[in-house]
C-alpha cells in the first residue's frame, strides 16, 4: 500500500470534518456573542470590583493577608462610593471574606504565636459581625420584595447616574441588576449561614463551646444543606466530620430554590 492511500481522506469522512469544524466555529461565535453580551450588561460602575473580587477568588489561599486585603479592599472602595450600593450583599460577601483570610490564618499558620492566633480570630470575629449585619440589613430591605419592587427601587437609584452608562444598554444593564438583586434573595441566607458557621468555628477554637454550639445551630437553621456547619457540629459534639451521602454528592441542591 503506497503512502498516499494511507492518508486518503473518504468523501464520508470529509463530510465529517466539515461537520464538524462548522458546528466547532459555531459554538466559538455563540460563546463570543454570550460573553459579550454578558460583559455589556454588566453595570460597568462596578466592572473593576468584580474584577477584582473574581482575582480574589481565583488566587485563594496562594494570597498574603497584605494581599487579600488590598483586593478586598479596592473592591469594597468601589461598591462604598455608590449610592445604590451602600448597603449592597457585596460588601457583606467581602467582610465575610475578610473574616475567613483571617480565620485561615490563625488556624492554619504554624509560625505564629498564641498571642497573634488570639488577635486573628478577634479580628475575624469583627468582620464576621460586620458581614452579618450588613446581610441582616439587606434582607430585611429587598429579601421579600418581588421582582417589580425591585425593579422600581433600583430604577430611580440607577437613574441618578446616566453618564455612567453611556453608549451601553440601560434597559440591559438594569435588567440583569434586577435579576442579580433576585438571585441573592435566595443566596443571602445562606452567605448568613456561612457567617455563622464561621463565627462558631471562631468561638470554637476560642474554647467557647456553648456559644460555637449555638452559631452552628443558627447557621443550619438558615440554611439545612450547609455541610460544613453540619460536620463542625459534629465534631463539637465529639462525633465525626460529616460527608455528604453517595446520593447527595450526586445530586446536590438546586442553589436556585429556596
Amino acid at each position: 500500500m503506497k503512502l498516499k492511500e494511507l492518508f486518503k481522506i473518504t468523501r464520508g469522512t470529509k463530510v465529517i470534518l466539515v461537520i464538524t469544524f462548522a458546528v466547532s466555529v459555531t459554538a466559538v461565535i455563540f460563546a463570543f456573542c454570550y460573553y459579550r453580551s454578558v460583559n455589556r450588561s454588566e453595570d460597568p460602575r462596578i466592572y473593576n470590583a468584580r474584577k477584582l473580587l473574581t482575582i480574589f477568588d481565583s488566587k485563594g489561599n496562594t494570597l498574603s493577608v497584605a494581599e487579600a486585603f488590598n483586593y478586598l479592599d479596592s473592591a469594597f472602595t468601589i461598591f462604598d462610593n455608590l449610592p445604590d450600593y451602600k448597603s449592597s450583599f457585596e460588601k457583606g460577601v467581602i467582610y465575610n471574606n475578610k473574616c475567613s483570610v483571617l480565620l485561615i490564618k490563625a488556624l492554619y499558620d504554624s509560625t505564629a504565636s498564641d498571642h497573634e492566633k488570639s488577635i486573628l480570630l478577634n479580628l475575624s470575629l469583627n468582620y464576621c459581625d460586620s458581614s452579618i449585619a450588613v446581610y441582616n440589613k439587606w434582607i430585611d430591605e429587598w429579601g421579600n420584595l418581588s421582582e417589580e419592587e425591585i425593579r422600581e427601587k433600583i430604577t430611580p437609584m440607577m437613574s441618578n447616574n446616566p453618564g455612567a452608562f453611556q453608549g451601553l444598554s440601560f434597559d440591559k444593564i438594569l435588567n440583569r441588576r434586577v435579576r442579580n438583586l433576585v438571585t441573592a434573595q435566595i443566596e443571602t441566607p445562606r452567605r448568613l449561614s456561612v457567617c455563622m458557621t464561621n463565627k462558631g468555628t471562631i468561638f470554637r477554637h476560642m474554647m467557647q463551646a456553648d456559644s460555637a454550639f449555638f452559631y452552628y445551630n443558627h447557621a443550619l437553621a438558615l440554611w439545612k444543606e450547609n455541610r460544613t456547619a453540619e460536620s463542625n457540629l459534629s465534631v463539637l459534639m465529639g462525633g465525626e466530620p460529616v460527608k455528604p451521602s453517595l446520593i447527595k454528592s450526586l445530586f446536590p441542591p438546586d442553589k436556585n430554590k429556596k
